[in-house]
């Protein structure tokens, strides 16, 4: 009986270890699966972050190009017009500046700059063309104004 009861004894030890190892095993499973998930929260704010650094970098970048090209396009419009005014004198010149702002005010969507290079265009933004087929000059243009009865008060002659 001695034998049969240590039998009884080593089975229920057994069994004890065995329920102990398994109740062990599902703490460790639980932490690790905590951790499991615990870590890929940590990588998607990672990933979050990054793509942050990222946005914030490319938008800092954009704003220093939007800023140097609207510096750029101020300047090109103040030589532009500039430029328009000197061809206004060169051509019999204006009654006052008050007269020149007034006319500006009127074909300063008439004329840009593409490409570096002075180009008169229609309201639609297709280039204008003289009689001859020629792309119209800023010359060409500033004649036509002077033929024109409402920008014509604008010039002294």
């Amino acid at each position: 009986m001695k034998v049969e009861s240590e039998k009884n004894q080593d089975q229920l030890d057994y069994k004890t270890l065995l329920a102990n190892a398994k109740q062990a095993l599902k703490v460790e499973y639980h932490k690790s699966a905590a951790l499991a998930s615990q870590l890929q929260a940590i990588k998607t704010q990672l990933e979050q972050v990054q793509a942050e650094n990222k946005t914030l970098r490319e938008s800092a970048y954009q704003d220093v190009i939007k800023h140097f090209e609207a510096r750029t396009q101020a300047a090109e419009a103040l030589a532009l017009k500039t430029e328009v005014r000197q061809r206004f004198l060169e051509a019999n010149g204006c009654k006052d500046d008050q007269s020149f702002d007034t006319l500006w005010d009127r074909i300063k969507n008439k004329i840009q700059i593409q490409e570096g290079e002075v180009r008169i265009v229609a309201q639609n933004g297709t280039p204008k063309f003289t009689l001859t087929g020629s792309m119209m000059s800023l010359s060409d243009f500033i004649q036509s104004l002077k033929q024109d009865p409402i920008s014509r008060k604008s010039f002294l002659n």
